[in-house]
């Protein structure tokens, strides 16, 4: 006996499936910023990641996949937590030393601008920091931003292969004109329903996760990378031992990559 009905039925599970995966895939939880409140009034919206004696380590709201920055607790006033808890810190005066006069004075850092975007922070800390931390930060994105690519190219894939084998179960399981043949190929026709929608959610999900993280360590690791170059700094120092047999001497040889 033949079915004429349940095809409109696959489509419209097809359907929800999809919506409800592509929901469930952009709206999951994410933990609450903290917020630090530093003595000049300046609020920084952080993840913090670890409170030691002396110094707080975070990480930014806008990148929680990046490098560990930390802030003297002299330099905070209070810190408000995600979870509601507020944490104050009392001042401590720092007098300098009368006894020895050749010591250099230390001056106040100049108060940071709440208003401050995070492009121009992270253009900032390059300008600040040392050749070997920048080569540490082109390192450390570069790596996140071959991972993205692997992970959206390897998504996207998987995906669309799997969409593809649901949909040709779909086609099989129906005559030239779209009717089921028995109960079992409307069975098989759901699964295949069920692959298709899986493999498109997947496909996209994957695929936009991946190729966004790619693109955006990617942009970071080339503004380290001119930084580097306008410094007139390699980029990496690679040390090749070899040894000369005619001479029975051994010998280093330094590659500088820019």
């Amino acid at each position: 006996m033949k079915t004429t009905i349940s095809k409109k039925k696959i489509l419209r599970i097809f359907f929800f499936l999809l919506l409800l995966t592509a929901h469930f895939a952009y709206s999951q939880p994410s933990r609450k910023p903290d917020l630090i409140t530093l003595r000049d009034a300046t609020k920084l919206e952080v993840l913090i990641q670890e409170v030691d004696e002396n110094v707080v380590k975070y990480k930014k709201v806008t990148d929680p996949d990046g490098p560990l920055f930390t802030v003297r607790k002299s330099e905070i006033a209070a810190i408000t937590y995600g979870n509601g808890e507020t944490e104050t810190f009392e001042a401590v005066l720092e007098v300098p030393s009368y006894y020895s006069p050749s010591a250099p004075m230390q001056t106040s850092r100049p108060p940071v601008s709440s208003t401050v975007t995070p492009k121009a922070r992270f253009h900032e800390e390059l300008q600040t920091a040392s050749p070997e931390r920048l080569r540490a930060i082109y390192k450390f994105y570069k790596t996140k931003s071959k991972g993205g690519l692997i992970m959206g190219i390897a998504g996207t894939s998987a995906g669309v292969i799997v969409a593809g084998i649901g949909t040709g179960i779909v086609a099989s399981a129906t005559d030239a004109n779209g009717n089921f043949k028995s109960s079992q190929d409307e069975k098989r026709a759901i699964r295949g329903a069920l692959m298709m929608a899986g493999g498109f959610a997947g496909a996209v999900t994957f695929g936009t996760v991946g190729f966004v993280k790619a693109g955006r360590n990617g942009s970071k690791s080339t503004r380290v990378r001119r930084e580097l170059m306008r410094r007139n700094e390699p980029l990496t120092f690679q040390f090749s031992p070899g040894f000369n047999a005619a001479s029975g001497a051994a010998f280093v040889t330094l590659s500088i990559k820019l």
